[in-house]
């Protein structure tokens, strides 16, 4: 069964990167219409912009560009639709936005995925798989867009449901309803729980997935899921907020789930056949530990054989008491049967290595491998010895042309010296010679 899944994954991972350049699109398409369909849905009072022509010229325009469009015209949708409110909804749902894009432009620009996840993963009451899935294929600062996406989630809910309530009590002083909404946010116990919550098990199953121990992914869905439940329970005793404690349990099976799909696709290994390897030059020692990846491949086995002579086994088994010629008959099929089958298995074996063939080349495949690994060490100490000879023989030319230069220099200037101490030698002599060829005359 799992060879069987394996090869159907390598076929669709071959799939996808030969039509990788119209799948990309076609995806960012997919998900910037569930994006602004799902606003529209959830949050569309201006009913201008919420129509499905626009929402799928919108996702045309974003399956051309960067997966942070997508976020942009979302938050922009958001803020023409709390505009249609009254403005203090705009304006405080402006000042979060500006606090978010902050945040995540600053730490984790690459984790778009996650805030747009996020609310989507709330709307659909499996909010839980988000930071497991992205603590084991992100990075340490994809809890900031896990906690982005998860305050933009509840102050929509929460302007929806104070939308509801203004409209009934009739308050229409501007400044008593942004000060009713913003101590609504800031209140919102239950947003603050999730939040830390979602970013504590990010950072929780990212620094255990990332140990070199045998099992660490499995380890960090446990450990996140057990951090997770435990984090919001004690939030919720604390603070008594009304967080559904079957739907954590529930949601955080799911989650598991899920993550243990995503370790299947993406992080797949055998540590039975964990190989350690350790070497040693003139500067450094070196402790490598290789886990094999397993892929798909095109495994097969000897069914077919098998089944024959099973059936050929319970055939003679059922019938004992035939004749002699009926037994010869089927002696002589029998016969040419094996030697079909013989001849088969000949062939398959001289197409195909048996298992003891394949383990010595998974051991030669092994011993090349740390052959490698040895190999490549070396050879990067030598190209970094190479490099420290060079500069070193490059800084002893240069001081060697830099001390050229300042002989070269003194030598200049002892000529010249010494060319006019003869100048001036030569000018007393002639001086001298005129003088006694007149005192003579």
């Amino acid at each position: 069964m799992m060879t069987k899944l394996r090869e159907i994954r390598l076929q669709v991972v071959t799939f996808l990167s030969r039509f990788e350049a119209y799948l990309v699109p076609a995806g960012k398409l997919i998900l910037a219409m569930v994006v602004f369909c799902t606003i529209n849905a959830k949050f569309g009072y201006m009913t201008k912009i919420a129509k499905f022509p626009l929402a799928l010229i919108l996702g045309l325009f974003c399956s051309f560009m960067p997966l942070n469009m997508i976020v942009v015209i979302g938050a922009l949708l958001t803020l023409l639709h709390a505009y249609a409110i009254s403005i203090e909804f705009a304006a405080t749902l402006a000042v979060v936005y500006v606090i978010m894009f902050l945040l995540f432009f600053r730490f984790s620009p690459k984790d778009t995925m996650a805030v747009i996840l996020t609310p989507l993963c709330f709307v659909f009451h499996i909010p839980y798989v988000v930071p497991m899935s992205f603590g084991l294929v992100g990075s340490f600062s994809s809890s900031v867009s896990v906690a982005c996406g998860t305050v933009v989630f509840y102050v929509l809910k929460y302007m929806v449901s104070a939308s509801k309530v203004f409209a009934e009590s009739g308050e229409d002083d501007t400044i008593a309803r942004l000060k009713a909404l913003l101590e609504g946010l800031i209140k919102n116990k239950e947003m603050l729980i999730c939040a830390a919550a979602f970013a504590l098990v990010v950072m929780v199953v990212y620094v255990i997935r990332r140990l070199s121990i045998n099992y660490a992914w499995t380890i960090a869905m446990i450990m996140g899921a057990l951090i997770g439940i435990l984090t919001i329970l004690v939030g919720d005793i604390m603070y008594k907020t009304d967080i559904s404690i079957p739907g954590l349990i529930i949601g955080t099976v799911i989650a598991c789930v899920v993550v243990k799909i995503i370790q299947f696709l993406v992080f797949d290994v055998d540590y039975s056949r964990t190989e350690k390897v350790q070497f040693e030059d003139d500067d450094y020692y070196y402790y490598v530990k290789a886990v094999p990846k397993i892929s798909g491949g095109n495994v097969k086995d000897n069914r077919d054989v098998s089944e024959k002579k099973k059936k050929k086994k319970e055939a003679k088994e059922k019938n004992p008491a035939r004749e002699e010629s009926v037994k010869s008959r089927v002696s002589e099929q029998s016969s040419e049967e094996d030697a079909q089958e013989n001849v088969q298995s000949v062939r398959r074996s001289a197409q195909r290595p048996s298992t003891a063939s394949r383990r010595s080349t998974s051991d030669a495949d092994s011993e090349f491998s740390r052959e490698k690994a040895v190999y490549e060490a070396r050879q990067a100490e030598v190209a970094r010895r190479r490099e420290a000879a060079r500069r070193r023989e490059e800084r002893l030319r240069n001081e060697q042309i830099e001390e050229n230069d300042s002989r070269s220099d003194d030598i200049v200037q002892e000529e010249d010296n010494d060319l006019g101490l003869s100048r001036r030698m030569a000018y007393q002599r002639r001086k001298l010679e005129e003088r006694i060829s007149r005192d003579s005359k």
